[in-house]
């Protein structure tokens, strides 16, 4: 039973990670939105990279970043801009309407999941992730 206590307890601390960086005070509302951010960057990503980034979430959001994963497709190239990495944002299923009003409140959030992700991401992994984007989408990375 430990080692479910251990992901148990990491999840919940990326989680609250999420909470506080993003503002958000619904465990269930943070969750969408991270689910959100998580699989519009792996739709981005080359699935490889996808891969190693993946693995190094804590279980629970290992979960999350495969639910609906067919990693046989190659990284969707028609996310170029970062309005277009927010509005697949936005577009998640299992969002709730009122979760993100807008494109501002998106960025928020964005970078508000991307500032969690850093403290349970190595650097070296991070960084292979932005090297990966396009320009604009990086920017958000960025705070």
């Amino acid at each position: 039973m430990a080692l479910f206590d251990e992901w148990f307890h990491k999840a919940h601390e990326f989680l609250h990670d999420v909470m506080k960086e993003t503002e958000v005070d619904d465990e269930r509302k943070a969750m969408r939105i991270t689910k959100a951010v998580l699989h519009a960057l792996r739709d981005r990503l080359d699935p490889r990279e996808g891969k190693d980034f993946a693995a190094q979430l804590p279980m629970v959001f290992k979960a999350v970043w495969c639910e609906g994963w067919d990693p046989t497709k190659g990284p969707d190239k028609s996310i170029k801009k970062k309005v277009d990495f927010l509005e697949r944002v936005m577009k998640e299923p299992g969002l709730v309407p009122s979760d993100i009003k807008d494109l501002a409140e998106a960025e928020k959030y964005t970078r508000g999941v991307f500032r969690a992700v850093k403290k349970h991401v190595t650097w070296g992994e991070i960084e292979d992730v932005i090297n990966e984007l396009p320009e604009e989408i990086r920017e958000l990375w960025e705070g």
